[in-house]
């Protein structure tokens, strides 16, 4: 069997020791690309992949039952019931079904209010909500603002 020179040989024993270190510090962290990303929502208490949102202070849209996958990644996704507490008027139909969020850009906030006031965290940038239009079809807006983002100094 041929052998190495020595020079050769410590620098694979090298090579093979680094990588059983990088795997255990691989195996032991995060998923890249996480963070501990939250939402505020608009009465400024902070919450990680958050059950419940809404979009408007008093009636209107709001989305319950969310399962999230991958948050605190660059891209997060929830699902849940989009459901709408706005009287409707007669003959319009009511929006209520499926939602989903789409969140993205995990940027550094520090909250002028609410439950981490004056705190380095990390909120997503931008979310698009997609729900029922209440005719079968969906429609997509932008709910960026409730978020958290705008609570940032």
């Amino acid at each position: 069997m041929k052998s190495f020179p020595k020079s050769v040989s410590s620098l694979i024993a090298l090579v093979v020791a680094l990588s059983a270190v990088l795997a255990i510090t691989t195996a032991a962290s995060p998923a890249a690309g996480t963070k501990k990303v939250y939402w505020i929502d608009l009465a400024g208490t902070a919450k990680q992949h958050p059950d419940f949102v809404y979009f408007v202070a008093d009636a209107g849209g709001q989305v319950h039952s969310i399962h999230w996958k991958n948050w605190g990644a660059e891209r997060s996704v929830g699902k849940g019931v989009y459901h709408d507490t706005s009287a409707h008027y007669p003959g319009k139909p009511n929006q209520e079904g499926r939602g989903k969020l789409i969140a993205t850009k995990p940027v550094k906030c520090t909250p002028e209010f609410g439950s981490k006031k004056g705190k380095d965290i990390y909120v997503y940038r931008h979310v698009k909500l997609i729900y029922p239009n209440g005719k079968g079809g969906r429609m997509t807006a932008n709910v960026s603002a409730t978020a958290g983002y705008l609570t940032c100094k």
